[in-house]
């Protein structure tokens, strides 16, 4: 099955996608492919490497009138401005909630990772709309075994307190479903469905090492994550694990 069938998108759906290690990848899978069927929005309300244009049809920088722009099929970029690092600045809430009646989807990565595989988070983040009907927390398998440093881990201070682990300590699935279930951890201000997905399950270690988490995950969920799905970005293969329909 499609990506998209696994989330289960419909339209009208406005997404968030927050974590690390694979949020623009996850984004930019699910908008290619709705790009011949549909109208989708993909923005941020953080900041965002700009794509290559293969990922995109139409770009407008500027909080202008972008939703009627055109009545085509495909992806939509958007966003405020572009700074020096070529990073796209993300839209206000407004601006977003704004979009909405003009695309059959709005595709939102809603966190930010500076790059590493993993992180903590502060007060003010993730940024996650009000009108937004799923939440898609993504965790990659591949940080178990890394160590707790600022090399692999974006706000490691934070990270620490939330998992109640130390610095220099390797990670462990432990940590990741601590992660995973605190209250600001991986699905903090979320709205909607609870999706969480497990990248980079690609080869026999990193299965058993999903499957481990699963059966924690299982343990404590109590209704809590409303779906899960793994498997590979890179590979384009997943399966659901909780919540198929």
């Amino acid at each position: 099955m499609r990506l998209k069938d696994l989330v289960g998108l419909r339209k009208g759906d406005v997404v968030a996608i927050v974590g690390a290690g694979g949020k623009s990848t996850l984004m930019y899978s699910l908008a290619q492919e709705l790009r011949y069927e549909s109208k989708v929005l993909v923005t941020t309300t953080t900041k965002i490497y700009m794509p290559e244009k293969e990922c995109y049809d139409f770009i407008i920088i500027g909080e202008d009138d972008f939703n009627r722009c055109s009545r085509e099929s495909g992806i939509y970029l958007h966003g405020k401005s572009v700074n020096d690092e070529n990073k796209v600045i993300g839209l206000s809430e407004n601006v977003i909630e704004g979009e909405i009646p003009y695309f059959d989807y709005i595709l939102i990565e809603a966190d930010g990772s500076k790059r590493k595989p993993i992180k903590g988070w502060n007060d003010m983040e993730p940024v996650v709309i009000s009108k937004t009907q799923k939440t898609i927390g993504v965790i990659s398998i591949e940080v178990i075994g890394k160590e707790i440093n600022e090399n692999n881990v974006h706000r490691v201070e934070k990270f620490i307190d939330i998992t109640n682990s130390k610095k220099n300590e390797l990670i462990t699935i432990e940590h990741l479903a601590s992660l995973i279930f605190h209250s600001k951890g991986l699905f903090k201000d979320s709205k909607g469905e609870k999706i969480l997905f497990i990248n980079k399950v690609e080869g026999q270690k990193e299965i058993a090492l999903a499957y481990k988490l699963l059966n924690c995950i299982e343990e404590k969920n109590q209704n809590y994550i409303d779906k899960i799905i793994i498997g590979s970005l890179k590979s384009k293969e997943y399966e659901v694990k909780l919540g198929s329909d």
